[in-house]
C-alpha cells in the first residue's frame, strides 16, 4: 500500500515518544503497548529538517511496536518500503494518532524518568506536549526541570514551565523562583525577573531576602541607582518587613555606586519610616566603608550611629582599628583607643592582635613588642595568634633566634600549639638555611602528634636546596608521596633546579615525571617557564633533557623550546 499525501503536513509535529514504564509500587518494569503522539499548535510552524521528521515518526513507531500486539499496525512500515518511507503523509500520523492512549500518570512517569536521568530536552517537549491535551505534569518535576533550563541557560523556556506550572495549580518553591530571578538578571533581562518578582506573592511563594538581594544587585550593576531606591522605598511601603528589604545591602550598593551623602539620605529615610538601624547593622555598613579603604568616612558613620542613640561596640572599634592599622595611620588608632577608653571599653586580645599584626605587617616589630608587654600588664593573657604572629614578624627579619625563644616560652607556659605555629618556624629557619634547627622542629612536631602537611614538607625541601642538600630533599618528597600529601607546583619546581644544578639529571627527571603524574590537568605555560628556568640558571644541558620527557608526555613540543631559548 502507498501513501500520496504530501509531506508538509509532518511541519506541524511535535514529537512522538515511546517508552517503557516501572512500576514503582511494585518495582517490576512493564512494557506500555499505548504510546502518545504529541502535536503543539505553538509550534506548528516549527522549523524542522524533513529527513529528521521522518525519521522520527518511522524510526520511533517501529521501536514502539515492534514485538507489540500492535506490531501489525502499521504494516507499510514495517515491511521497510522506501519508497513509503519517502512519502509518509496524513494517513500514517491518522493511524499513530489513533492507536494511542492518553494516560497523565504514565506521562508524568515518564517525565519522572527524564529528570532523573537529566534529560532536560525531552522532559520539556513532554511537559509541552501534556500541555497541549490538559495533562497536569508533576510539580516536583517542574521544579527540577526549571532549574535544569536555568542551567543550561533556556531561560525562555524555564519562564514557560514555570507559568504553566502555577496556572495548574502548582506552587514553586522560593529556591527555584530566586534561581529563575537569577538567571534572569545575569542574562539581562531586569523587565521580565521584575514582573515574575511581583507574581511571586500571587502564587502562593512571597520573595524572600535572596529576591530582594539579586533584583538590588542588578539594578545597581546596570546603573538604575534611582530605580532601585524607588523599588526599595515602594516595597517598604507595602509593608514587607525591613529584614527582608536588607537595608544593609542597600546602604552597601547605595555607598559603592551612589557616595556616603546618598548614602546618608537614605538612611535618614530609613528612620523616618520607622526602620531604625542597629549597631550590628552600622557595623556591617562600615566594614564595608573599610574595605574600600575609605577611612575616614567610616569614622564619619561611627559618629552618626551615636547621633542616633546608639553606642559603638567592640566590633566597631575592632572594625575601625583593622582599617586604619592597614593603612598604617598610627594617629587615628591612638585616638579610636583613646575613645573606648572613654566609653570604659578595655581592648580584648582580639583589639590587640589587630594591633600587633598591623605593626607587623609595616615592618614595625619593636612597637609590636611594646604592645605585647603593655597587654601583660593589663592583664589580657596573649593567645597562639598572638604568638604566631610575632613569631612570622620575627622571622622575617631573619631574627630566628628570638623567634624560637617565643616559642620555647609557648611550651613552657602551656600556650597551645598548633600546626602553623611549627609551619612558620620551620619556614623561617629553612629560609635562614638553618635547616638542622628545622628538621629538629618538624620530628618534635610529629612525636606530638601534629600531622605535617605541604607547606611543612614544602619549607624543609626549600631549606635542603637552598643548601644543595639534593638527596635529602628528594627523599622528603618521596615521602610526601608516601604519605599521599598534596605537594605544590613550586615544591617540585625548586627541586628540579636544584637537581639540575648540582648535575643529577636522572633524578630530575625522576621529579619531573612525579611532577606530571601529579597533576590532572597539566598547565603548558608552568612547564615552559619550569624547562626556561633551568636555561635561565645557566643549566643549558638539562633544559634540552627536562623538554625531551615533556615532549614524551606530550606536554610540550620542539618548537616551544626553539621559541623561548633563541
Amino acid at each position: 500500500m502507498a501513501f500520496t499525501q504530501g509531506i508538509s503536513w509532518f511541519n506541524g509535529l511535535h514529537s512522538v515518544i515511546s517508552y517503557s514504564t516501572q512500576d514503582h509500587s511494585s518495582g517490576c518494569d512493564k512494557s506500555r503497548s499505548s504510546n502518545a503522539v504529541r502535536l503543539n499548535a505553538s509550534t506548528l510552524y516549527h522549523i524542522r529538517s524533513e529527513t529528521n521528521l521522518k525519521h522520527d515518526v518511522v524510526t520511533n513507531t517501529l521501536a514502539n511496536f515492534h514485538g507489540s500486539r500492535q506490531r501489525n499496525a502499521f504494516p507499510e512500515i514495517i515491511d521497510g518500503n522506501i519508497e513509503i518511507y519517502n512519502s509518509l503523509g496524513n494517513d500514517i500520523v491518522s493511524k499513530v494518532v489513533h492507536s494511542m492512549d492518553y494516560n497523565e500518570q504514565s506521562n508524568n512517569n515518564m517525565l519522572c524518568s527524564f529528570c532523573e536521568k537529566g534529560k532536560v530536552a525531552e522532559a520539556y517537549r513532554l511537559i509541552d506536549s501534556m500541555a497541549w491535551y490538559g495533562e497536569i505534569p508533576d510539580f516536583d518535576c517542574c521544579i527540577r526541570l526549571i532549574r535544569g533550563l536555568v542551567n543550561l541557560n533556556r531561560i525562555e523556556q524555564a519562564c514557560k514551565i514555570l507559568k504553566l506550572m502555577v496556572m495548574s495549580g502548582g506552587i514553586p518553591d522560593a529556591i527555584t523562583y530566586n534561581k529563575l530571578v537569577g538567571g534572569l538578571c545575569k542574562s539581562g533581562r531586569l523587565d521580565i525577573a521584575i514582573r515574575i518578582f511581583e507574581d511571586m506573592s500571587f502564587s502562593g511563594c512571597p520573595p524572600d531576602f535572596v529576591t530582594f538581594n539579586t533584583l538590588l544587585r542588578c539594578m545597581f550593576k546596570e546603573n538604575k541607582h534611582e530605580e532601585a531606591i524607588s523599588f526599595w522605598k515602594n516595597h517598604l511601603r507595602k509593608g514587607y518587613p525591613p529584614y527582608l528589604l536588607c537595608y544593609t545591602v542597600l546602604l552597601e550598593l547605595i555607598y559603592k555606586n551612589c557616595g556616603l551623602s546618598r548614602a546618608a539620605e537614605v538612611l535618614d529615610y530609613m528612620i523616618l519610616e520607622g526602620c531604625h538601624p542597629d549597631v550590628v547593622s552600622y557595623n556591617s555598613f562600615i566594614n564595608v566603608i573599610c574595605k574600600e579603604g575609605k577611612s575616614d568616612d567610616a569614622f564619619i558613620v561611627m559618629q552618626a550611629l551615636s547621633k542616633h542613640g546608639l553606642k559603638p561596640d567592640e566590633i566597631t572599634y575592632n572594625t575601625l582599628l583593622h582599617c586604619f592599622g592597614s593603612q598604617g595611620k598610627w594617629d587615628e588608632i591612638d585616638d579610636v583607643l583613646s575613645m573606648m577608653k572613654q566609653a570604659s571599653y578595655l581592648p580584648s586580645v582580639v583589639t590587640y592582635n589587630i594591633l600587633i599584626n598591623s605593626l607587623c605587617k609595616h615592618q614595625l616589630l619593636e612597637r609590636a613588642i611594646d604592645i605585647l608587654y603593655k597587654m601583660v600588664s593589663e592583664d589580657c593573657c596573649p593567645d597562639v595568634v598572638t604568638y604566631n604572629t610575632l613569631i612570622g614578624a620575627m622571622c622575617k627579619e631573619k631574627l630566628t633566634k628570638e623567634a624560637l625563644d617565643v616559642f620555647r616560652y609557648m611550651k613552657d607556659n602551656q600556650v597551645g600549639l598548633v600546626g602553623r605555629s611549627y609551619n612558620i618556624l620551620i619556614d623561617g629557619l629553612s629560609r635562614n638555611c638553618e635547616i638542622d634547627k628545622a628538621m629538629i622542629l618538624f620530628d618534635e612536631m610529629v612525636h606530638n602528634g601534629i600531622t605535617p602537611d605541604d607547606i611543612t614538607y614544602g619549607s624543609l625541601i626549600l631549606g635542603f636546596c637552598n643548601k644543595d642538600m639534593v638527596e635529602e630533599a628528594l627523599q622528603m618528597l618521596k615521602q610526601m608521596f608516601r604519605v599521599n600529601c598534596m605537594i605544590r607546583g613550586s615544591t617540585f619546581t625548586c627541586l628540579i633546579l636544584a637537581l639540575c644544578r648540582n648535575k643529577l639529571m636522572d633524578s630530575a627527571i625522576e621529579v619531573l615525571d612525579m611532577m606530571v603524574a601529579c597533576s590532572s590537568k597539566p598547565n603548558k605555560v608552568i612547564y615552559l617557564s619550569l624547562v626556561n628556568s633551568v636555561a635561565g640558571f645557566g643549566m643549558k644541558d638539562g633544559a634540552p633533557v627536562c623538554l625531551k620527557r615533556l615532549v614524551q608526555h606530550r606536554i610540550l613540543d620542539d618548537s616551544s623550546f626553539l621559541t623561548n631559548l633563541n
